[in-house]
């Protein structure tokens, strides 16, 4: 595990790393807790990431929880590591319609090489969407 630097610090480094995918749901990190191992991020997917009319590809929507489990992973192990997803799972509620959601990710149990999480996606009222559960590789950051 990494030396842990400040919060504010922190969501600044996963800005800058943030990924396509991030730009495309117009996601950002709101906030972490690096001793939990939690974060929050904020969406807005829109039209261009509908199926059927005005409904959210179900990938997007495990994108978003995906990404909240993973930030919530970085949080806890500190920057210079990466936690690529070995196993995932998700349970979805209700349709996503473009619109504002959030996601949180909560470690649940961490190791040197491995962590475990749980994520859940909430539209802007907070009525659940998603929920998910994944298994993650820990592993330094490469490049």
């Amino acid at each position: 595990m990494s030396q842990a630097v400040d919060a504010d610090r922190m969501i600044a480094y996963m800005r800058e790393r943030a990924g396509a995918f991030m730009r495309i749901l117009d996601g950002t990190v709101e906030a972490i807790d690096q001793q939990r191992g939690w974060a929050r991020l904020r969406w807005h997917p829109t039209e261009a990431c509908c199926h059927s009319g005005t409904i959210v590809q179900g990938g997007f929507v495990t994108s978003m929880l995906d990404a909240a489990m993973a930030h919530a992973i970085t949080a806890r192990v500190g920057v210079g590591m990466m936690a690529p997803t070995l196993e995932l799972k998700v349970s979805f509620f209700r349709v996503c319609n473009p619109g504002v959601y959030f996601s949180e990710g909560t470690v649940v149990h961490c190791t040197r090489s491995v962590a475990y999480a749980e994520g859940q996606l909430t539209d802007a009222g907070g009525t659940p969407i998603a929920r998910a559960s994944c298994t993650c590789k820990i592993a330094p950051l490469k490049g």
